[in-house]
């Protein structure tokens, strides 16, 4: 192991701390739902734009982070990043006005867009190519580690000392993850053939605008990602306690088992895609499982506690073949635009995904019957959620039928970030 190789070993992990804690930091309003309501007076709808505001703005500045990651490297991106978390979560901690509450989760979601990005960059510089599949299954694992701390540590966290302080201790662990990568983080100088220029990465945006393979990639990678978006990251929790009678922190750890199987799934379904020498099989094989397994999960009458664990890391292994459609698109792609590409098809999905929390919010709300819990809150019934969640059944769906109109050739299995 080089002198060199070492250093890159530290720089990654320091970088990906940062992915960590903006995964951790992003779910968590999923176990402080009645809190977040109660706090604010909020009802099903307004508690969905709050929550979609972090995936609006983290859609808005992909394409941006990517193309700046291509042109200035990594380390600046992250540090901004990191500030724009720590004030979003930090603000959120200390205020009972909404507009303020509203500010710190697009702070959030501006201060997270860069992680999947940036640190891929920083696994693609500082080691050899032949490695990347084994950085790139890494660096998963640490967002999947981030949002697993998200839901039963954080639900037990919250029911101790309350959300705020919940929120005000990862203000602070966001304070020592920006101070070590303030100090260790450093770009590696790489040696490019020829520096892109502005007009070809715009050139480049617009051919992926006009292809319509992108847009077919981009809708099935959305339908594919909703039940994690939208079920395991905002709605799952309260369901499943409504539901199953369930405490919080179980709900959560339940949950959790969604991102357990997409951080399997990237390399499982890799490994089957290489084997069948082609992608369509996976993604329309994949897209069903999803659709199935979300259905399930949501009509089934009575599941056991162990059979919903089961079945959400089915459903992870499934949502994971989501990275195929990420992979085809950047092969059609200058290599040196590649973070770019994938900022484009992060936008795509995380805005779609934005206004589809949203909108399931909304059909929650008005399908309400005016119950009122002892609490305040508005009462929701089961068969609420149940019949909002068939917006993202439907576009889940959708992903299985485009499936069988997408081009066949195998692409490389992964996103090839710029070097």
């Amino acid at each position: 192991m080089t002198l060199l190789y070492k250093r890159g070993l530290i720089v990654w992990f320091v970088a990906v701390s940062y992915y960590l804690y903006q995964y951790l930091i992003r779910v968590s309003p999923s176990v402080m739902v009645d809190d977040l309501m109660f706090a604010f007076t909020l009802d099903a709808k307004w508690l969905g734009y709050l929550v979609a505001t972090t995936t609006f703005f983290y859609a808005l500045v992909q394409v941006p982070i990517g193309v700046l990651s291509d042109l200035f490297g990594a380390r600046k991106l992250i540090l901004y990043s990191l500030v724009a978390c720590v004030l979003g979560v930090g603000a959120i901690s200390m205020t009972d006005s909404l507009l303020v509450a509203f500010a710190g989760r697009a702070l959030i979601g501006v201060g997270s867009a860069a992680g999947f990005i940036c640190v891929s960059k920083i696994a693609s510089d500082w080691f050899p190519v032949s490695q990347k599949a084994t950085w790139f299954a890494l660096t998963i694992l640490m967002g999947t580690a981030g949002a697993i701390l998200g839901y039963a540590p954080l639900a037990k966290l919250t029911d101790a000392v309350g959300w705020r302080s919940a929120l005000w201790y990862l203000t602070l662990l966001g304070g020592i993850v920006l101070i070590v990568n303030i100090f260790f983080l450093r770009d590696k100088e790489v040696e490019r053939v020829r520096v892109v220029s502005r007009s070809e990465v715009i050139q480049q945006i617009k051919d992926v605008l006009k292809s319509r393979f992108a847009w077919m990639y981009a809708i099935t990678a959305l339908g594919m990602y909703l039940p994690i978006s939208v079920f395991a990251d905002l709605w799952g929790v309260p369901f499943l306690t409504l539901k199953y009678d369930l405490a919080k922190d179980v709900a959560a750890t339940i949950l959790s088992w969604a991102y357990v199987g997409t951080c399997g799934g990237v390399i499982f379904v890799a490994l089957v895609s290489n084997l069948l020498k082609g992608v369509r099989l996976v993604i329309g094989a994949a897209a069903a499982l999803v659709t199935t397994l979300i259905s399930v999960i949501v009509f089934a009458p009575e599941l056991s506690q162990t059979t919903l664990s089961v079945l959400l890391v089915s459903l992870g292994v499934a949502v994971g073949a989501e990275i195929l459609c990420f992979s085809k698109t950047c092969q059609e792609n200058d290599v040196r635009v590649a973070a770019t590409v994938t900022g484009f098809l992060n936008f795509i999905v995380t805005l779609g995904a934005a206004f589809v929390q949203q909108f399931v919010g909304w059909l929650i709300k008005i399908m309400w019957d005016g119950q009122m819990a002892d609490n305040g809150l508005p009462q929701y019934r089961v068969e609420d959620y149940q019949n909002a969640m068939i917006v993202v059944i439907f576009i889940s769906l959708t992903s299985f039928v485009l499936a069988f109109f997408l081009p066949d050739k195998n692409p490389d299995y992964l996103p090839q970030e710029s070097r």
